[in-house]
């Protein structure tokens, strides 16, 4: 029986390198579901004057080294949470909840 050995030449070099590459991707598809979901919400919003309709945006926070800590999507209109709890014939009751769920940014309890 043969013996056979294997050398691996730079391999903390590649392994840094691979771990750059996942945490590339992995922004990239944590940051595309955040903009997925802010847009969608944008859709499903009743629209009367369209101001909570355009509210809707999403904030980022990166490190320097470009690793995403966290992403926030966001809504300050005053009466979003009115529109949420059902006071529009235009969208169900807790709009905001089930849009996120199907897009599989929240999960239910």
């Amino acid at each position: 029986m043969t013996d056979i050995s294997l050398e691996v030449i730079n391999f903390e070099k590649a392994m840094r390198q691979l771990e750059k590459d996942i945490l590339a991707a992995g922004n990239i598809e944590i940051k595309a579901r955040i903009e997925f979901g802010t847009q969608q919400l944008r859709q499903v919003t009743p629209v009367d004057t369209g101001e909570a309709r355009s509210g809707w945006y999403n904030e980022m926070d990166f490190t320097r080294r470009g690793k995403l800590l966290s992403g926030t999507i966001i809504n300050e209109v005053e009466h979003i949470s009115e529109l949420n709890n059902g006071s529009s014939k235009q969208a169900p009751k807790y709009f905001i909840e089930q849009v996120l769920s199907k897009i599989g940014l929240i999960t239910p309890i």
